[in-house]
């Protein structure tokens, strides 16, 4: 064989291992049916950054008791930090696995450039290829990040706003991820087991109605969570037993703050089957009720779940809100309906909020889970309600 025809022969060796190298990262083969596949979708390109690499290394701690050959924990994470040992230099999707001794260790699966994590086609080619790659009997999400629930941002309302959000990304500025894009996003997949929110004020009916037919429940808070996040050391056994415990991960989250130092937390179990229920519930109370009813209505005798610098607020316990419309029978109808919905609910005595002025700690003396927005005639919260008309599917649901 001549030099040239080796030097041929070796260009065409190299060309074809590199070709198979990059059609195996763009169509990998997908690993193994397993139980059950969880990912971890952590937005942390924000002021929230370094509590991103905390919470992977609680992950790694709780996988520890998790048979990892039958199911997969995949973490995705986009970190602001860029530095450090702590950090992660680019947004990279691991999984969680186990080396021959059993250790847990990060199993890179992509590395990718940086990217806005908020940005819709990010979030569902992460998903994708996750769920893709890792495919099971069943599946479930965290979202990790801050959080605001249906409130549009910016506040005041501008023309422009449109976000419903949770999910904050500083790259290049700032960016929200819009609730009703993570709606599209896992309508391209099987329904969910779970959503979990490690994210302020996501327990709303506004957000779980949204949501309704993504997952079969939605864990979340309706107030603040405190920068620690979610228990993971604990959860992650619950998360992947057999008979998903997820009344017990929210047992866990509440148990891990009630004998913390701030034990301050508020966490409910949503079971979205039974949201059209609660919704047909809520729609015969508010049929004959004009706006003047609702309009009069003291909101000082409702509890309000949220900082108190926004006058009036817009997240008040739903229950609160319902009983100062509905007669003893219809409200007695609707509790039994929200009592189906939401399966588990539980809150410290007081909640902390650190956003507004001053950071205190609030009392919660009425708590059902689910917190609303009561509709406010102020001209203040004009552009803010016909905006809550136009985009919140629930609105149109209950009051039209």
């Amino acid at each position: 064989m001549t030099m040239r025809l080796k030097l041929y022969t070796l260009l065409c060796i190299s060309f074809l291992l590199i070709f198979t190298a990059c059609n195996q990262d763009d169509d990998p083969v997908p690993a193994e049916k397993v139980t059950r596949t969880v990912l971890a979708y952590i937005m942390a390109d924000n002021s929230l950054s370094g509590f991103a690499s905390i919470d992977i290394d609680e992950m790694m701690k709780g996988m520890e008791a998790v048979d990892a050959s039958l199911y997969n924990l995949l973490v995705y994470v986009d970190d602001a930090s860029r530095e450090g040992s702590q950090s992660y230099k680019f947004p990279t999707l691991y999984r969680l696995s186990k080396d021959k001794n059993g250790n847990v260790v990060k199993e890179t699966v992509k590395e990718y450039k940086e990217q806005v994590s908020t940005d819709p086609a990010v979030m569902q080619e992460v998903l994708k290829r996750a769920f893709t790659e890792y495919p099971a009997e069943s599946y479930g999400l965290v979202l990790w990040s801050h959080g605001e629930g249906w409130i549009p941002n910016p506040l005041p309302l501008a023309k422009q706003a449109s976000t419903r959000w949770v999910g904050e990304d500083t790259t290049g500025g700032t960016t929200y991820l819009n609730i009703s894009d993570i709606a599209a996003i896992l309508s391209e997949f099987p329904r969910f087991d779970f959503i979990l929110f490690d994210a302020c004020y996501m327990a709303s009916v506004e957000c779980a109605y949204e949501l309704r037919n993504k997952a079969e429940y939605i864990l979340a808070s309706p107030t603040e969570t405190l920068a620690d996040g979610w228990p993971y050391a604990d959860m992650m056994p619950q998360l992947f037993a057999t008979n998903l415990q997820l009344e017990k991960v929210g047992e866990t989250f509440y148990n891990y703050y009630l004998n913390d130092s701030y034990p301050y937390a508020t966490v409910s179990l949503t079971k979205t089957s039974e949201l059209d229920n609660l919704k047909n519930a809520t729609r015969e109370i508010l049929a004959d009720k004009p706006e003047s009813d609702i309009y009069s209505l003291d909101l000082k005798k409702m509890q309000r779940l949220e900082y108190l610098y926004r006058s009036p607020g817009m997240l008040y316990d739903m229950a609160d809100y319902i009983k100062q419309l509905a007669t003893d029978e219809q409200y007695s109808n609707f509790i039994s309906c929200l009592d189906k919905a939401v399966v588990y609910k539980a809150h410290t005595p007081k909640s902390y909020y650190y956003y507004g002025t001053p950071q205190q700690a609030l009392p919660v003396d009425s708590y059902c889970g689910l917190t609303v927005f009561v509709p406010q005639p102020k001209q203040s919260f004009s552009k803010i309600f016909d905006w809550y008309k136009e985009r919140v599917s629930w609105y149109k649901a209950v009051y039209e």
